[in-house]
């Protein structure tokens, strides 16, 4: 029997029976395409970005009338949360539910519905949310076909440069640590913003296949977190 958890619930506990799961639209390429007089051919622009994707599951459900409320309890938050299935079970969506729960009772008191969830394009690996410590240079192998952003904390003190694939990202005053958020574009530590502590403006990136790690500066360890993604 196939099953989904969302926002750390499955639904299983709410005895939502699935059958089938969609993908109505996979993630696409942000491009605009420009016409220019005078010119044959659009002129294509690329935006850096992938457009969020449609999945669905059609479920039925036992004795709905008395778990309709609680069901749309759960699912009816805002904002995204973790969501995993069964039929993908290594790998997990950050999605939203972002329709009407419509509930259809095609027998007494058992209902049928097509929950859909409003996903962002990268399916990520359970195995990507490990984390490496690492107290000299080394090598993170990115086994996915995309590039990845990691979260990364350099616990330490001074000015450091830190190196990835060979590309420099210095920071300046360290105190104790500082953590970088790829993902997000942030520098900080803990509750506090650092962003004035770093000198680049692209966040590192572990690309497919082999990343080497190294630093400079007094840091005694370097942790990575790489979240491992891909379409």
């Amino acid at each position: 029997m196939n099953s989904f958890t969302f926002n750390g619930q499955c639904s299983d506990d709410f005895g939502l029976h699935i059958s089938k799961k969609d993908i109505y639209s996979a993630p696409a390429r942000d491009q605009t395409f420009v016409s220019v007089p005078g010119r044959n051919g659009d002129v294509l622009i690329d935006n850096n970005r992938y457009t969020n994707a449609s999945v669905s599951y059609t479920a039925s459900c036992k004795n709905i009338r008395d778990k309709a409320t609680a069901i749309k309890l759960w699912l009816c938050k805002p904002g995204y949360f973790p969501l995993t299935d069964t039929y993908q079970p290594d790998y997990f969506r950050y999605a939203a539910f972002a329709t009407n729960l419509n509930i259809d009772e095609v027998l007494e008191n058992v209902g049928q519905a097509k929950i859909v969830f409003n996903c962002k394009p990268f399916r990520y690996s359970n195995a990507g949310q490990t984390k490496y410590a690492l107290t000299s240079s080394g090598t993170l192998v990115n086994p996915e076909g995309f590039s990845s952003q990691p979260y990364i904390k350099i616990t330490g003190s001074g000015n450091i440069t830190l190196y990835i694939g060979g590309k420099s990202y210095y920071i300046t005053s360290v105190s104790s640590y500082i953590e970088l958020d790829c993902e997000l574009m942030s520098a900080y530590k803990g509750s506090t913003l650092c962003n004035n502590k770093i000198s680049f403006s692209e966040f590192p990136e572990l690309v497919p296949g082999s990343n080497t790690i190294s630093w400079s500066g007094s840091v005694t360890k370097v942790e990575i977190i790489p979240r491992w993604r891909t379409l």
